[in-house]
């Protein structure tokens, strides 16, 4: 079964809720396996604080 119709497990959800804050929303979705957009949305449902990388770029 493809990881993004797996479920969420315990013990992933309490890695989200250890990372969440504190890297960015991308570099935690890598190190759970799975896309940035359900890492945000399992964020939001559980009132997670996000972290978002915003490049800037010098002139």
């Amino acid at each position: 079964m493809a990881r993004w119709k797996q479920s969420w497990s315990e013990e992933d959800l309490r890695r989200l809720k250890t990372l969440a804050g504190t890297k960015p929303i991308t570099t935690v979705a890598k190190e759970l396996g799975r896309t940035t957009g359900t890492v945000l949305a399992k964020a939001i449902e559980h009132k997670l604080p996000v972290l978002h990388r915003i490049e800037r770029t010098t002139q």
